[in-house]
């Protein structure tokens, strides 16, 4: 992926990163401070992520319908490279360009928001137990509150573009320029809601 295709996700990113408060998102800085000084240790918990991410997924009807037969040493590759990724950090732009163009991934396989944020919970739950076992309570503490900033931001970047690129593609397929799709999307929303009202 060059900087040009990643050049929309880089706006996505930097629009949504924007309308998060800062004392509730990921903070480059500290929380890369504090995922770095763990990348060893978590690096070694890499293969028990990978398996029971996709243990999960496959256990699950409707999570298993997502993939293809026999794709599944291919997605572990591609999950194992995010998350050794992340532990080397940078968390730059590019990197959060990149959690933006999941959601664009996620409408082409039908990876639904709820799946994404249920198994997000799932790897953050993993991360969270793995400090708790290994290391003493504080900096257990310091490396959950880290990974779930940047669990809940990274969701907040997928869900954002997820929606942007399904009504992109709605609008595109009925023809309509994609904000005014987006205003007859608002306005269309506004009459269901008008209906719930009790009178």
């Amino acid at each position: 992926m060059t900087e040009k295709n990643l050049a929309r996700f880089y706006q996505a990113a930097q629009e949504t990163w924007s309308q998060l408060p800062p004392q509730a998102r990921f903070r480059p800085l500290e929380d890369g401070k504090v995922l770095a000084r763990y990348a060893s240790l978590m690096e070694g918990w890499t293969e028990e992520v990978v398996q029971g991410f996709y243990d999960t997924l496959f256990a699950h009807p409707a999570t298993k319908r997502v993939f293809r037969e026999g794709e599944r040493p291919e997605r572990e590759k591609t999950l194992r490279d995010w998350y050794l990724r992340t532990l080397r950090g940078p968390f730059n732009g590019q990197y959060f360009a990149w959690q933006a163009l999941v959601g664009l991934v996620h409408v082409r396989r039908g990876v639904t928001n709820g799946m994404m944020a249920a198994m997000w919970n799932w790897v953050t739950g993993t991360v969270a137990q793995k400090a708790r076992e290994t290391l003493p309570a504080e900096e257990a503490r310091a490396l959950e509150d880290a990974w779930r900033r940047l669990a809940f931001t990274v969701m907040a970047l997928i869900a954002e573009e997820y929606l942007e690129a399904y009504l992109e593609a709605l609008a595109l397929t009925w023809g309509e320029d994609p904000r005014v799709f987006l205003e007859k999307a608002q306005e269309a929303a506004a009459r269901l809601l008008a209906q719930l009202t009790p009178s």
